[in-house]
């Protein structure tokens, strides 16, 4: 009786066996959809992620040589403003009145040197007529020469003034907008001090980027290589640049060495982008164009291999092919051997029974 039991349990267990066996054979690969194998270009990319900044000189901070109470702020921020525009003014009352005592000053000065120049000729013939002694003259040719110097330093005097009353009313030295206006009217600045920085103006066309490169991918990049970037205010929108140079300082950043590579930013590509922007970054270090490529969704790892698919749906059980591959980028691979022009493989695809991934870039 025990005999006959253990017979029934094995033929039941072989029966079950032979059921998924048979199941699993009889479901065979069932081919999504396709991509025919075609002549494209393949490039490989590094990808990366950088920030806008503003080129040395395109950003500058206006401030105020003078000391006073600001009287006027003419600016607001967002305003275009050209080289030459007058953007603040300083109370300079106070040294409108410094420059009418030099004025008054040097008329002094001038008047003395007057009365000593005439006073001179006369010394002379007074001292050559044994009239006055030689002491005299010379007397008087010390204070007309005293009289010449207090002129001359009146004058640079007032001439120094003048220059600073220049710096009561300040203007942009270059056209930009005005990104940051740091005063108001009636605050007290004072110059030397960080708060005489009025108005910051930018350049928006003056822009670069700099691309953070992992310190493992920094030997492939050269200056020349193509970029293309996009940045999240405009998703749709694709910039290309070229990298201007790589510098060889580095930075670290939560423990990881990048180094920085500079990419010139195109002024008609500018008005899309503001200073302090992050971007995601390609930099193409190859491309081969008019090879044969598929996509990398076609290509899928079954038993540790790397297959292609290679059928139309609903068209009989798809052929396993292993191709010779070349050049690898992020959406297409380069076909070298395996693979006809025009034939279609899988990019989606049901495989009873297997584990299969796609392939990793």
């Amino acid at each position: 009786m025990k005999k006959t039991i253990v017979i029934v349990v094995m033929l039941a267990a072989l029966g079950a066996g032979a059921y998924f066996m048979f199941r699993d054979r009889a479901e065979p690969v069932r081919i999504i959809s396709t991509a025919p194998v075609e002549r494209t270009a393949v490039r490989k990319v590094l990808q990366a992620t950088g920030i806008v900044k503003a080129q040395v000189g395109a950003l500058i901070k206006i401030g105020a040589r003078a000391t006073g109470i600001l009287q006027q702020v003419l600016v607001k921020v967002g305003d275009t403003v050209k080289k030459g525009d007058l953007v603040a003014v300083v109370d300079d009352r106070e040294l409108r009145a410094k420059i009418a005592e030099a004025e008054a000053r040097l008329k002094l000065a001038q008047a003395k040197r007057t009365y000593a120049a005439k006073t001179l000729p006369r010394k002379r013939q007074l001292v050559q007529k044994k009239l006055e002694a030689q002491d005299s003259l010379d007397m008087a040719l010390q204070d007309e020469r005293v009289a010449s110097f207090e002129a001359a330093a009146a004058r640079a005097a007032l001439e120094t003034l003048r220059v600073q009353s220049t710096y009561y009313k300040i203007y942009s030295p270059m056209d930009g907008i005005v990104s940051q206006v740091a005063a108001q009217e009636g605050e007290t600045i004072v110059s030397g001090l960080n708060v005489s920085n009025l108005v910051t103006v930018l350049d928006p066309e003056r822009l670069e980027m700099w691309i953070y490169v992992d310190e493992t991918d920094i030997g492939r990049v050269r200056v020349g290589l193509p970029v293309e970037f996009s940045v999240d205010a405009h998703a749709d929108r694709i910039f290309r640049g070229r990298v201007d140079r790589v510098y060889p300082e580095p930075e670290v950043r939560d423990n990881i060495v990048y180094y920085r590579a500079l990419v010139k930013v195109d002024p008609h590509q500018a008005d899309f982008l503001r200073p302090e922007m992050t971007t995601q970054c390609k930099i193409i270090v190859e491309t081969r164009d008019n090879v044969l490529s598929i996509p990398n969704a076609a290509l899928k790892w079954v038993a540790g291999r790397q297959v292609v698919f290679v059928g139309e749906p609903d068209a009989g059980e798809p052929r396993e092919v292993t191709p010779e591959l070349g050049l690898q980028g992020l959406e297409r691979s380069e076909v070298l051997s395996g693979l006809e022009e025009g034939q279609p493989v899988a990019v989606q695809l049901v495989i009873p029974g297997r584990k299969l991934g796609n392939k990793g870039i």
